[in-house]
């Protein structure tokens, strides 16, 4: 991981960077973090860098010491070009009954499962997997949505993951702990974000960013239960071929309603589950 001091120098030097759109978190004696714009702050001033504990861009925390995210390159992923013509925009609200997805092969799911099983209360109802777009249109609306998720596939090819590092989300009275999908880089998860994004304006939510994670559940000692997992699971890789359409109906648990391939956008519908 990369130190406050090294992210704050990269910014600040490499061109590819816009200084403007960072903000650094700084806390002082357990205190809440206070915001500050990354030009505002002075190397050797009275703020030391161990008193540096995230940093933002356009509201989007790439660094952070206490969950070991580390992910200024993804600032770096191609912005689309041109704006998506009208007709290939599906602005329709967002339930949390849906959601476009990368499932991991079936090999990897063993070990995961097995924290899963101990720590996820969604187990039953949600595979191992990482959302790309949560929540979705409503399952009403897939025949509409697929081709336009089709669209937003064919911009990123197929590219290889690798799953390793556990890390976790803050919560009021707990954390979620997730595994590392991103170890060899972000770049073409945010592409397909993206992609989408553009095409379901109304879905996602853009205030919180995003952040590619495999769930495996949630603790009141997320630091154990991370290295815990992490020395269970390792590093795996697998390849990102295709994008999945979820829903679950009822009380079911969600379930592959079609695949889309990246690349050539290629798009299977399941049969009909329950």
């Amino acid at each position: 991981m990369h130190t406050s001091d090294e992210i704050y120098h990269r910014v600040l030097w490499d061109p590819r960077f816009d200084p403007e759109r960072f903000v650094m978190g700084i806390t002082e004696r357990g205190a809440d973090p206070q915001r500050m714009p990354l030009a505002d702050f002075e190397p050797g001033g009275e703020i030391p860098w161990h008193r540096v504990v995230f940093f933002e861009v356009d509201g989007r925390v790439v660094w952070d010491r206490a969950t070991g995210v580390d992910r200024l390159d993804a600032v770096l992923a191609p912005r689309a070009e041109e704006p998506v013509p009208p007709g290939e925009v599906l602005a329709v609200p967002p339930t949390s009954r849906t959601a476009v997805a990368w499932l991991p092969p079936q090999r990897l799911w063993p070990p995961i499962q097995h924290v899963r099983r101990a720590h996820d209360r969604q187990i039953h109802r949600w595979p191992p997997h990482v959302n790309v777009l949560f929540g979705f249109v409503p399952e009403a609306e897939f025949e509409r949505a697929a081709p336009l998720v089709a669209a937003a596939a064919r911009q990123t090819p197929p590219f290889q993951a690798r799953l390793e590092g556990v890390h976790w989300f803050g919560h009021r009275e707990y954390a979620t702990v997730w595994l590392d999908p991103c170890a060899d880089g972000e770049e073409p998860w945010a592409r397909l974000r993206e992609g989408l994004e553009a095409r379901f304006p109304l879905c996602g939510d853009r205030a919180r960013g995003f952040t590619p994670h495999l769930s495996l559940g949630r603790s009141r000692d997320p630091h154990t239960l991370a290295t815990t997992a992490e020395a269970l699971l390792g590093s795996a890789t697998a390849r990102v071929r295709d994008v999945v359409l979820l829903s679950r109906r009822e009380d079911g648990p969600m379930r592959v309603r079609a695949t889309v391939a990246l690349g050539s956008g290629e798009v299977t519908v399941a049969e009909d589950l329950p």
